[in-house]
């Protein structure tokens, strides 16, 4: 069995990106999404249903098993998230004509507009985010996430 002290020593010394035991990753994605969602509030959307919506303005048609995959999540999520937009007259299902057992799913042109909306909300935030950072500072974090982002999804597919 473990111990506290086993848990709490590092196998070998290395910068920490947590600070108080709080991982600055999830504080950021955290704030981001709060805040997106509040100066989205006023359309009545979140950034989960967002999401959706971006994926189908950029590919229109997408079956609900292929949108889930995007978003990494399950297709239970993404069939409620759609059920949510269906009714709210963003999105369409469509049987599939090649395979009558799944649907695909399409942007309303209300969508098209909500998304413009959601694309200028989003440059909103990353000004607020980024006040104070130089454009080579924003270069150097994009391209550490990156390779962190990456280092993580080799590790999570070794698994």
């Amino acid at each position: 069995m473990l111990s506290l002290e086993d848990v709490s020593t590092p196998v070998h010394k290395q910068t920490s990106l947590s600070e108080d035991n709080n991982p600055i990753y999830q504080d950021i994605a955290r704030f981001r999404a709060i805040l997106f969602d509040s100066m989205l509030k006023p359309h009545d959307m979140t950034m989960s249903q967002g999401w959706v919506m971006v994926h189908l303005v950029r590919e229109n048609g997408l079956r609900q098993s292929e949108l889930a995959e995007r978003l990494e999540v399950a297709t239970v999520t993404t069939s409620k998230l759609i059920d949510r937009l269906e009714a709210r007259g963003y999105v369409e299902r469509r049987a599939d004509p090649e395979d009558r057992r799944s649907n695909r799913i399409y942007a309303t042109p209300q969508a098209k507009s909500l998304v413009k909306i959601m694309t200028r909300t989003i440059f909103e935030v990353d000004e607020i985010a980024n006040e104070g950072i130089s454009e080579a500072e924003l270069e150097t974090t994009l391209k550490v996430l990156r390779k962190m982002r990456n280092n993580l999804r080799r590790g999570l597919s070794k698994r």
